[in-house]
């Protein structure tokens, strides 16, 4: 009897012994691995963490066990792997996702997690916001126009807007009907915005034009969207509508390959039988890339796009009907700039819906428009000293700019608007209407850009002028030489 359970304690010290050394062998593998396996590629939507330095610029960089950690949770060796074991039991035995970015819906349906607070109501622009955003556009939309150009903005709804039934238990979450579209919708109203509605033409079509397994529309929504902008434009296009389609099984969402690193399960979309026009100016790698410009001997008419990666299927079908395109994916839009070097007869800009809050808190590159003042102005300036009234420097965008930014009480209602006033030392003055601004919890901020070019070197005298109702109050005022501020 003593013999037995002698026997029996040795085989459970073994069998925990055992057990204790697979447990280090799989712990191990991801360190041991690393010499000939290490992860170096990443098919979720963002970089992978750099090697990090123990020492940066001469001085010891005190994150660097943290920033050590982020590397190694990136890097490990067969990482894909393990992150699809995981996804799987999640998603197939949970009905959840292992993914920050990626939601489990119903059917087999993914969607951006980013999308949930436009679905849920929840994070919603103040009205006082997205008339920010309507003003803004305005603004660069008039600027296009002053230069000769057709200008046109175009909204890409989020995936569970249009397809929110297969979203997973939220539905219950929900807190507000009326998002930041309606929103920007019911304030562009007030201002001459040129703008193409996609929620429409999509929400009319019985047919799922959406990829299940990726944030974006298949290639028959792309063409959708490309008939309705350039309908819009009344510019004469090819519809495709007799153009075939062939449907294929080849697809690979990136929802897909952010859940499933390994195991990229294909899905149905459509290829039209139609060779390209076009060829690439820029050396393009992909339409991913920053900016892309294309060429099209057997069309005319020019184009400028700011667009994001709903721009991706659109691209080739801009590129097969105007005779130059350019399109961008830089955020701010560097319009000016843009527009002045390439001259486009038409400047479309296209935004996803779950960014379109970009429109208040990030305005383009550009000089504001120049106004006349030539009503009585109050105020002397003192009641604004202080650095939250009147910021200047350079742009960190592009350097050619001078910045004149802040937040300022007169601007809390709707339809307040900021005037710049630049007097230089040569006795000239110029006055500019600035972009309204949503930064975080405020929606009282105001940013101008002016091009260097347009003040002259030495001591500038900067006033900011607020307009409320029908008073225009001096609020801020400051001096600066041009010479002394730098990056």
């Amino acid at each position: 009897m003593i013999v037995r359970k002698v026997t029996i304690t040795v085989m459970k010290k073994r069998r925990s012994i055992i057990y204790i050394v697979i447990c280090l062998a799989v712990c191990l593998i991801p360190f041991v691995g690393m010499t000939f396996a290490r992860t170096d590629s990443t098919t979720e939507n963002r970089r992978m963490a750099k090697l990090p330095h123990i020492t940066e610029e001469g001085r010891v960089n005190v994150g660097y066990l943290s920033e050590l950690g982020l590397w190694f949770e990136d890097h490990f060796a067969f990482r894909p792997y393990m992150v699809m074991a995981d996804s799987l039991i999640q998603s197939k035995v949970f009905k959840v996702s292992n993914m920050d970015t990626v939601l489990v819906g119903r059917d087999g349906w993914l969607y951006y997690t980013s999308t949930l607070s436009d679905y849920l109501g929840t994070d919603v622009m103040t009205e006082k916001s997205a008339w920010n955003a309507a003003h803004n556009l305005y603004l660069t939309s008039e600027m296009v126009k002053d230069r000769g150009g057709v200008f046109l903005l175009t909204v890409a709804p989020n995936k569970n807007t249009l397809y929110g039934e297969h979203m997973p238990y939220y539905d219950s979450k929900i807190v507000n009907t009326t998002g930041n579209m309606e929103l920007l919708e019911a304030e562009m109203e007030g201002f001459d915005i040129t703008y193409a509605d996609l929620f429409e033409v999509f929400e009319n079509e019985q047919e799922t034009l959406y990829l299940k397994r990726d944030s974006h529309w298949n290639n028959k929504g792309a063409v959708l969207a490309y008939n309705r902008l350039l309908d819009e434009l009344t510019f004469d296009h090819e519809t495709y509508e007799t153009v075939p389609a062939i449907r294929e099984k080849n697809e690979y969402g990136d929802l897909n390959k952010m859940l499933y690193p390994i195991d990229f399960e294909p899905e149905w979309n459509y290829e039209y039988q139609k060779d390209d026009a076009y060829t690439y100016v820029t050396d393009t790698e992909s339409v991913e890339d920053a900016f892309i410009e294309t060429a099209n001997e057997s069309a005319g008419s020019s184009l400028l796009m700011f667009r994001d990666s709903f721009g991706n299927t659109l691209l080739p079908l801009m590129a097969n009907t105007f005779g130059r395109a350019y399109f961008s994916k830089a955020v701010p839009y560097n319009v000016e700039d843009y527009v002045d070097s390439y001259h486009p007869e038409y400047v479309i800009v296209e935004k996803v819906e779950r960014n379109i809050a970009d429109f208040a808190d990030a305005p383009p590159i550009m000089t504001g428009p120049l106004v006349e003042i030539n009503d009585d102005i109050q105020g002397n300036g003192d009641t604004h000293k202080a650095s939250d009234g009147l910021n200047i420097g350079e742009c960190e965008y592009d350097a050619d700019y001078w910045l004149f930014s802040g937040r300022l009480e007169e601007l809390k209602e709707k339809g307040s608007v900021v005037y710049v006033r630049i007097l230089t030392s040569d006795g000239q003055s110029h006055c500019y209407e600035a972009f309204t601004t949503t930064d975080g919890a405020y929606d009282n901020g105001y940013m101008l850009y002016v091009a260097k070019d347009n003040i002259v070197s030495g001591d500038v005298a900067v006033q900011v002028l607020a307009k409320t109702g029908g008073t225009i109050e001096l609020v801020a005022e400051e001096s600066f030489n041009t010479g002394l501020i730098g990056p």
